[in-house]
């Protein structure tokens, strides 16, 4: 009997530490887009904007089927983006201190990364685009699944050639940064990208660029909070 509780008072340690050693999402997050700091990525002229997010930053890694299930009957906040994407960097700080003015506690995140299918065309046709080892890149189930959850608010999935040729793949596209506001199932709002004023991901966001995508997503926040107000409070 003594050799049991022993044995169950070193279970229990074991577990509580490796709880206690378990990285929280704000850090993970935190990590996963300051490594980038500075950095060229292969392919590219430009070096990555330095970013610097707090480490009680809101975000939470989400599930497709969580993302959904907030779309469908939920409320909250879905930020889609990657860490290499530069608008996605030029959007985010913005997001981050907005979310912070309103007490916002939770932003559901999805790296989109290698999530979605990518064509091209050749000889005329549209094909999938293949990645380093040859394979063709088709998207995953769970991406597929938001798309359709998310027909009617995304744009089509248009290809052009070399020659301005557009070719429609026949599909919905997710592009990003694309930042999804609802309330109990309702979309309220959406925004893609930055201001349209940015030309380009790698630059800046003057002041009154950066004071205008505030405004966008503090207007969006601010009738979420106060639908939830209305109702909760």
């Amino acid at each position: 009997m003594k050799y049991v509780k022993i044995m169950l008072v070193i279970l229990m340690v074991v577990v509580l530490s490796a709880c206690g050693n378990k990285e929280s999402d704000a850090v993970r997050f935190k990590k996963e887009y300051e490594s980038l700091n500075g950095k060229t990525l292969k392919g590219s002229s430009h070096k990555v904007k330095s970013l610097s997010i707090s480490k009680n930053n809101p975000i939470k890694y989400a599930s497709y089927d969580e993302v959904i299930d907030v779309i469908k009957k939920g409320t909250g906040i879905i930020y889609l983006g990657y860490p290499e994407c530069p608008w996605c960097r030029s959007a985010l700080p913005v997001l981050l201190e907005a979310a912070k003015d309103y007490k916002i506690d939770t932003i559901y995140y999805i790296n989109m990364h290698d999530e979605r299918d990518y064509y091209e065309v050749k000889d005329g046709k549209l094909v999938y685009k293949q990645d380093e080892d040859g394979n063709d890149i088709k998207g995953t189930k769970g991406y597929f699944k938001l798309l359709k959850t998310l027909d009617k608010e995304l744009d089509d999935y248009v290809v052009t050639d070399k020659n301005g040729k557009e070719y429609n793949t026949g599909e919905k596209r997710i592009y990003v940064p694309y930042i999804i506001f609802v309330h109990e199932g309702k979309i309220i709002g959406t925004h893609l990208s930055t201001v349209d004023s940015q030309e380009s991901g790698y630059d800046e966001l003057t002041e009154e660029e950066y004071d205008e995508l505030n405004g966008i997503y503090a207007n969006y926040i601010k009738e979420l909070v106060n639908n939830y107000c209305d109702e909760a409070c």
